[in-house]
């Protein structure tokens, strides 16, 4: 929104290069490409055309408007997106507006990601009540098949539908029928347009799973 269509470059990010990988790019850029109408964004230091100091200052000499984000701005960010949480009263638990889905794959999983479920749901128990699924490539579910990473998530209770978009399931059974009905998802670009627009809670933890 702040890019209004233009090409914006990002900076004060360069510090942390080596602790932004690669599925935090995907997933920034998929919810930026979602929310945005910019076609593209750089990220000074990280982005390939972004990387080296001499094309940073020509992107910046060319840039026709600055705008500071700050902490509070990245806060009210995260509570719009987060609206089942602030219409439902704060963490006060609504029978009637439980979390039936937990949506995983938007962008779809990569092969990092399916090992960090996996582990992380070799050590928990799914509630019955509530239904997790997740998208990703028929390549990598096949990758994450072949080191054991789908047998531990289809334990925990995982369904995975592959080679399509949570963009393009708009209906039940997979999208709750409940119009209260709350869906749980890591993705920036997933929580504006979950139909048919039940409230979404966002999992933080900087993009992780929490």
């Amino acid at each position: 929104i702040l890019s209004d269509g233009k090409l914006p470059i990002i900076v004060g990010l360069e510090l942390m290069e080596e602790d932004i990988s690669q599925d935090d790019l995907k997933a920034f850029c998929a919810a930026f490409g979602t929310t945005g109408s910019s076609p593209l964004v750089h990220i000074a230091g990280i982005t390939p055309e972004a990387k080296q100091l001499s094309p940073v200052g020509i992107l910046l000499e060319t840039c026709t408007q600055r705008v500071e984000i700050t902490y509070d701005d990245v806060r009210k960010s995260y509570e719009m997106l987060d609206s089942g949480r602030s219409s439902s009263g704060g963490d006060e638990e609504d029978s009637s507006s439980a979390v039936e889905l937990v949506a995983f794959g938007n962008p779809h999983l990569s092969l990092d990601e399916c090992s960090e479920l996996a582990l992380l749901m070799s050590q928990a128990k799914k509630d019955s009540k509530v239904k997790v699924m997740a998208t990703l490539s028929r390549h990598v579910y096949d990758l994450a098949h072949q080191r054991g990473y789908i047998e531990i998530m289809e334990s925990f209770g995982v369904q995975f539908i592959n080679d399509t978009c949570w963009c393009m399931l708009l209906d039940a059974p997979i999208i709750p029928p409940n119009p209260r009905a709350h869906v749980m998802t890591n993705s920036g670009k997933y929580a504006p347009i979950i139909p048919p627009n039940p409230r979404a809670h966002v999992m933080t933890n900087s993009g992780k799973y929490a």
